[in-house]
């Protein structure tokens, strides 16, 4: 194994985010966005170059000030994952997801999630105070998550088409917290990944973990930096204060870093670090499919 793959694997683990340039051939990209547009024309009447389709009475996206996104997607997805359509896809990411972790110890999942949104009502992009979750629980004593997501990227996408925002670093914050507040006897939500975690446990009532629920309040409580974050701001302090400043607590380097790309470009996310979707104050949708992968036993 090269030094580069160990540092840039290493990266990831200490930032829980990794971007890989240039992994889908853009001719391959360009046909999953036509499959994908042609989907939610037939199924919504929207057309991505008649932006007067994108809102009507008869299809209202969910969502609110900040971007709005199709209700609905979930069948559109399946069907261009039973057509085929997305398999060049898949097979470009999975020889980059085994450059980096190795061989085997990831498999994509058989469903892949629509990440489209469309411009909101916001006129100013800022670094968001709202929605901070995250979608995995943080085990104690396991580096690696249950699941990696994979957001791919169908075209040119800016912080200001209402990127991911995710804070970097954030899940090991999340691992010392669970060190002292995690607790045993989770079955059920063990139970509840199971697509991800099946044959991980021996007993899962065995299993120290820290529920997605009670990460943020403990972070707010002993952290200023976080304690801003959830907080409203203008655009130039909190862009200044959260993404080109970041913080460091117990050594953990933390920045918000909006996840952005070019067509072909793919970002690996630890669903363990927090992260909220942004405004979308641009004129365009924000075109960005996602797949998770689950790790191998």
């Amino acid at each position: 194994m090269t030094t580069t793959v160990l540092s840039t694997r290493e990266d990831f683990r200490n930032k829980g985010v990794l971007k890989l340039s240039n992994v889908i051939d853009v001719e391959k990209v360009a046909g999953a966005r036509t499959h994908l547009w042609q989907e939610v024309n037939r199924k919504f009447g929207i057309r991505i170059d008649e932006p007067s389709t994108w809102f009507s009475d008869i299809n209202i996206p969910v969502g609110g000030a900040r971007a709005k996104r199709l209700n609905g997607m979930g069948s559109i997805m399946r069907d261009l994952k039973a057509s085929g359509k997305l398999d060049e896809i898949e097979r470009a990411i999975q020889p980059a997801i085994d450059r980096v972790f190795g061989a085997h110890t990831w498999r994509p999942l058989d469903l892949w999630y629509s990440l489209l949104s469309f411009p909101g009502s916001e006129s100013r992009w800022n670094v968001p105070h709202q929605s901070w979750h995250n979608d995995e629980p943080t085990v104690v004593g396991d580096a690696d998550p249950w699941s990696l997501f994979v957001f791919v990227f169908l075209d040119d996408v800016s912080a200001e088409m209402g990127a991911t925002t995710v804070v970097s670093g954030s899940h090991r914050r999340i691992a010392s917290l669970a060190k002292t507040l995690g607790t045993s006897n989770n079955e059920a939500l063990i139970n509840a990944f199971e697509a991800v975690n099946s044959g991980l446990f021996e007993n899962p009532n065995d299993v120290t973990l820290l529920p997605m629920d009670q990460i943020l309040e403990p972070l707010i409580q002993e952290d200023p930096w976080f304690q801003a974050l959830v907080n409203e701001g203008s655009p130039e302090q909190r862009i200044q204060q959260f993404i080109e400043q970041g913080c460091s607590l117990h050594g953990i380097e933390q920045k918000v870093v909006p996840l952005t790309g070019t067509a072909g470009d793919i970002i690996v996310f630890d669903p363990r670090c927090l992260h909220t979707f942004s405004a979308n104050v641009s004129n365009l949708p924000r075109q960005v499919l996602r797949l998770d992968f689950r790790r191998q036993v």
